[in-house]
């Protein structure tokens, strides 16, 4: 059965809404909830309460289920949203899965409502450890880019200088003024290639972390 999970039920009739919280009791589910039936109830409810699910009817005299799903894509697309209607249609039911909407339920068939609530929090757990995983590998992709451009840009052009000032020192004259300059350039630039050495070394470490 799944675990602890917060409900947040649109329903403006309470005994539509406690024949729901029955339901659920009936199917052993361990959750909490809260009921809204106003539109700035149900916004509230979306920043303070942050169901994992949300069940709600289709029509409501001052709000309507899809008024109501069209806030929750904006503010948290992820939150399953099951539509639990007596006067629905399931030609209007098949539409709005389409557009969006995770599922339905008839009032007078709330037995279907358990499955179609385990189904939905497993699909919305799965989807939240994809996105994880996704953003993990972006992540590693963007330091193996910066790995990359520390390698062609930032290593080659100390090694540049390196060769470059090498070129400039008077071997046959160990004593010319000129040497002394180009050992001293020579240090600065050898710290600087010590430091990016350090800084790809630091992002591989970081990479092969995330990776084990």
């Amino acid at each position: 059965m799944t675990e602890n999970f917060k409900v947040l039920i649109v329903e403006d009739d309470p005994n539509d809404a406690d024949l729901l919280l029955r339901e659920l009791k009936r199917n052993e589910f361990i959750f909490t909830s809260e009921i809204v039936q106003t539109r700035k109830s149900f916004e509230s409810a979306l920043d303070n309460f942050m169901p994992d699910i949300i069940l709600s009817d289709y029509t409501l005299p001052a709000f309507d289920g899809i008024t109501a799903f069209n806030i929750k894509q904006l503010k948290w697309p992820d939150i399953p949203f099951i539509i639990v209607s007596g006067t629905i249609g399931e030609e209007r039911s098949i539409e709005l899965i389409k557009n969006g909407v995770t599922d339905y339920a008839l009032k007078d068939k709330l037995f279907s409502l358990s499955p179609k609530i385990n189904r939905a929090l497993k699909d919305a757990e799965e989807k939240k450890e994809k996105r994880i995983t996704d953003e993990e590998l972006k992540a590693q992709y963007d330091k193996l880019l910066k790995i990359a451009f520390m390698q062609s840009h930032q290593v080659r052009v100390p090694i540049a200088n390196i060769l470059g000032l090498f070129n400039l020192f008077e071997f046959d004259n160990p004593a010319d003024p000129i040497n002394g300059k180009v050992l001293h350039m020579l240090k600065l630039v050898a710290e600087s290639l010590d430091l990016t050495i350090h800084e790809i070394i630091k992002n591989t470490s970081e990479i092969r972390r995330v990776i084990k």
